[in-house]
């Protein structure tokens, strides 16, 4: 049978990463002390260091979220005037 890949949390990423950015541990006494692949303790790293930069240079993970909001929020006024028109055409036909 194939050996299972362990998964790690993003706290426990994140405890990791922060120990070897702040200089507590090296990356190689970081994968002894984890039982994590090096590379794998780099990768998170760089990753976290570019959602860092990225949100420094002005990107919102929110942004999205908003566009979507105002987007629901549109269509439902779009929604809202077709109901009523469709009220109106109803009452209409019964007169």
């Amino acid at each position: 049978m194939g050996k299972q890949r362990k998964t790690w949390t993003t706290d426990v990423k994140e405890a990791i990463v922060l120990s070897v950015l702040r200089g507590e541990l090296g990356v190689a006494e970081a994968a002894r002390q984890h039982d994590v692949n090096e590379s794998l303790i780099h990768s998170w790293k760089a990753q976290f260091l570019e959602a860092g930069r990225a949100r420094l240079a002005g990107d919102r993970p929110d942004q999205g979220v908003s566009l979507l909001e105002r987007e629901n929020d549109r269509l439902k006024r779009i929604v809202a005037e077709k109901e009523l028109e469709l009220d109106i055409a109803r009452k209409v036909r019964r007169l």
